[in-house]
């Protein structure tokens, strides 16, 4: 056999081999079991927002709703869905949310407007390779380590999961919680069934649960070593309590509707008649400042700016730097 054609046949499998190696390594998903899909005080609020290597991933309220990116100084706003997208998390080059399609993009026009696409979905960073994880009715949505923990609203209701590569799906518990809070292996979350104390999923021991804290404690958010809460039992103030040690301690004793925080501060929602207004406060509740007057929802924090929303206008956001470098205005997305 001719040498020249042996050498030609030899390049030809190694570039085949090469190819397909990069194919496959490129279609694979990581499987992390250190990767937090998104802050809780973020998912609480609908997951709205997500940031990841200096990109931010966000449902654009002025485009019913559908998946962006943008990167962190908001610049280069680009759409990846066509569907309307929430509870958005993602690690290691992938986003995972739960897709709409009741609320579809007025923008996309033909059969890319007529689809049907709900369900719990993954894509790349770049919106590509966008594949359906689970077709079916979810409520909320988590990545925590190498699996998703979401709400499976159909047959009753019940916390499920399945590992990020879409294999293994199993029920975790037929109690419909709340996979938001997720801290070193464990799943902080409101009883809903029998009781409304905060307990705890230990992922690392096969899901087991045990109970933190009693009483009638809500939208628990772990942050450097405390676990914040409203509190039912004392007009849904903000609290917090020492993971070490579990005592509970007042951060503030306005009633809030909602609340989101980072290491610095805690943003919430003052929940009054007369006087509602978005509010700000250091981690222990001191340095009280009020940041816009009015009744707000949708809190979400990225490394930059706060988002939110006023109530009866679900098609805007407004945001603030949270350098304090302007006043909360309207944020507007270019979606041409």
């Amino acid at each position: 056999m001719n040498k020249k054609f042996i050498v030609v046949f030899i390049l030809i499998l190694l570039a085949f081999a090469g190819f397909t190696t990069y194919y496959f390594l490129d279609k694979a998903v990581p499987l992390n079991p250190d990767a937090v899909g998104n802050s809780a005080g973020n998912l609480h609020n609908n997951g709205l927002f997500f940031e990841m290597d200096g990109k931010v991933y966000f449902a654009n309220a002025s485009d019913n709703n559908c998946l962006y990116s943008m990167n962190a100084d908001e610049s280069k706003p680009k759409r990846l869905t066509t569907m309307g997208a929430k509870y958005i998390n993602g690690a290691d080059g992938f986003i995972y949310f739960y897709m709409d399609s009741t609320s579809k993009s007025s923008k996309v026009k033909g059969l890319g407007a007529a689809t049907n696409q709900f369900g719990i979905y993954r894509c790349k960073a770049n919106g590509s390779d966008q594949t359906c994880m689970l077709r079916d009715f979810c409520g909320e949505l988590a990545l925590c380590g190498e699996y998703l923990y979401f709400q499976l609203k159909t047959g009753g209701g019940s916390l499920n999961k399945m590992k990020v590569s879409k294999s293994d799906p199993i029920q975790v518990t037929d109690e419909l919680v709340s996979p938001f809070c997720y801290d070193n292996g464990l799943i902080f979350f409101t009883g809903v069934n029998s009781d409304h104390n905060l307990h705890y999923l230990d992922t690392r021991t096969g899901d087991t649960q045990s109970t933190f804290l009693s009483g009638n404690y809500f939208f628990p958010v772990v942050q450097d070593g405390y676990i914040y809460y409203m509190n039912g039992d004392s007009n849904y103030s903000i609290w917090r309590a020492s993971l070490s040690t579990g005592v509970p301690e007042l951060v503030t004793s306005d009633r809030a509707d909602c609340f989101t925080l980072d290491h610095n501060h805690i943003y919430y929602s003052f929940s009054n008649a007369d006087a509602p207004s978005l509010r700000r406060c250091n981690l222990d509740g001191s340095d009280k400042v009020i940041l816009f007057n009015g009744i707000t929802n949708s809190l979400n924090l990225t490394s930059r700016y706060l988002y939110f929303k006023v109530f009866g206008d679900d098609t805007l956001y407004y945001h603030m730097p949270l350098d304090g470098s302007a006043a909360p205005s309207p944020f507007i997305v270019s979606t041409k």
